[in-house]
């Protein structure tokens, strides 16, 4: 193993970052359970979540390509030329790629209208006008949000993580605190403004951790040309596949809101609560694991990066394969426990339960991802996501139209989940074409037997959730969930131990090392 690749020092790093996400993702998780209760599954609320789907979309198309190609051109410069080069040409590229986001707020505000009769073409003319209100209040996320992303990638370049975990933490804390005080005078515009101030805050602390670490990037409009140019040729396919990738956060809300009345609403509650089991550990694993293979890549060992993503993607899917199928098992009784109350009423639950079990699988998708992408990127392969963002979009499309005439909202959900797994498995005979050491066979070993040891499981936990068994109320779903929850991975790790799974056999004795030590008397 690469003495650069640490797999216990990225979890210490993902660590930092999954304390301050835990309690922002139940901030989150707060405010959408607070939209449901309210409205339910509604037009109205589909009208404000397309509104939100355009600004976010523009500044994931900005800076996706452009934080993942800063990281490993930063931590080159700083490396080779000091620690005040590399933040000159970080306060490069926050200068220029907030000039786009600065012109891509103002042209969404001039531009809302044609906007969201693209976006949301299913929306009656009183759910047009409100989501061209709520668009023109939420056009400055794209500005911010470049500026913040930017700011974001420094501080991971630099593994300043516990500043990066306040900032996660500031943003849904501020967004959750407005729209609670300014409910009941404005509304859902409570929500648009609590949407808006929550990245301003987030990325003011961001700048915060670099002022007071020293590492703020220095505004400029002139840098390296070397740099630059290496930067620009990662950057560049990177950003236009980001571009195709975003496309289908649009296509997907646009197709809902022909499907049904409510179904971009219905999509998003479903997704938010299947992301729930890694929707704290995913953000911070991937933030923490790159700079690590972006380590692993400049080792002399040419085989070193192969190794440690082959090692990191086992155990991602031994470990998290069995919360994606306890997903699908469990998702009545989630769904129930989470949302039904108040305006979600016995229809809006019927129509999230499919819809969560086909987001479930995502569970294990996000996980394994950043370390395709992230090797990827360490080598500088754009040209390779880029193949892998238009494959993203052009089977997104075609499955969106397919599924989505066939089976209606479910079939939306169960695309994003069909095509994010073929572009892993892209992705994953891309890296053993050029990286040896991956070892796919051990990869496909490991996914094999720990289908096999999850399998008796979740069937009956499956059957029980879904026959209804579960009684009524608040109190038994959680009882229910707790027991399922502890049941299905007691009866998992059981199974993966006969199976003999290395990962889960090396995860238990460091867990019971681990314990043994904080237990055994000073």
């Amino acid at each position: 193993m690469s003495q650069s690749f640490s797999l216990q020092a990225v979890s210490r790093s993902a660590f930092i970052l999954t304390g301050g996400a835990t309690l922002a993702q139940a901030l989150a998780i707060g405010r959408e359970l607070f939209l449901a209760a309210q409205l339910g599954v509604s037009a109205e609320l589909d009208a404000l979540f397309i509104a939100l789907a355009l600004p976010t979309t523009l500044a994931g198309v900005l800076t996706s390509g452009v934080v993942t190609a800063l990281v490993p051109i930063y931590i080159g410069l700083r490396d080779e030329s000091g620690p005040l080069e590399a933040r000159r040409f970080a306060g490069g590229v926050i200068v220029w790629v907030g000039l786009f986001g600065l012109g891509a707020s103002v042209l969404v505000g001039l531009l809302a209208e044609v906007a969201v009769a693209v976006t949301g073409p299913g929306l009656d003319p009183s759910g047009r006008a409100a989501a061209v209100g709520y668009l023109r209040l939420l056009a400055p996320m794209a500005f911010v949000a470049t500026v913040s992303s930017i700011l974001y990638a420094v501080c991971q370049a630099e593994e300043r993580f516990a500043g990066i975990a306040v900032a996660n933490l500031a943003t849904p804390a501020v967004a959750l605190t407005a729209i609670v005080l300014l409910w009941q005078q404005l509304g859902l515009t409570a929500v648009a403004i609590g949407s808006l101030l929550g990245p301003v805050v987030g990325a003011l602390f961001l700048y915060l951790t670099t002022v007071r670490a020293d590492m703020a990037p220095r505004p400029t409009l002139r840098v390296s040309r070397a740099a630059l140019g290496a930067f620009t040729r990662h950057a560049a396919p990177l950003t236009l596949s980001a571009a195709v990738l975003q496309v289908n956060t649009v296509v997907d809300r646009a197709i809902a809101s022909i499907l049904a009345p409510g179904g971009v609403s219905a999509l998003r509650f479903a997704e938010l609560l299947a992301r729930a089991p890694i929707g704290v550990i995913a953000p911070a694993w991937g933030s923490a694991i790159y700079p690590a293979l972006v380590r692993a890549a400049a080792e002399p060992d040419v085989a070193a990066l192969g190794r440690a993503a082959g090692r990191t993607i086992r155990y991602g899917i031994a470990l998290f394969l069995p919360l994606a199928a306890l997903t699908v098992a469990v998702a009545p009784v989630a769904v129930t426990v989470a949302y039904g109350r108040g305006a979600f009423s016995a229809t809006d639950i019927a129509l999230t339960i499919p819809i969560v079990a086909a987001f479930a699988p995502l569970v294990l998708i996000l996980m394994v991802s950043p370390i395709l992408t992230g090797s990827h990127n360490a080598r500088q392969r754009g040209q390779v996501l880029l193949g892998g963002g238009i494959l993203n979009a052009i089977l997104n499309l075609v499955l969106d139209v397919s599924l989505g005439a066939t089976i209606g909202v479910v079939g939306i959900a169960l695309s994003s989940t069909i095509t994010s797994a073929l572009v892993l498995l892209y992705f994953v005979w891309q890296l053993n074409r050029r990286e040896p050491g991956v070892e796919p066979r051990g990869i496909a070993r490991t996914l094999v037997l720990a289908a096999a040891a999850v399998a008796p499981g979740a069937i009956v936990i499956g059957a029980v959730a879904w026959a209804g068994l579960v009684p009524a109320g608040l109190g038994p779903g959680l009882a229910a969930l707790a027991l399922f929850g502890a049941l299905g991975l007691l009866a998992y790790g059981a199974a993966a131990w006969f199976l003999r799974i290395v990962e889960i056999r090396t995860f238990i004795v460091q867990v019971r090392s681990w314990a043994s030590s904080r237990l055994a008397p000073s």
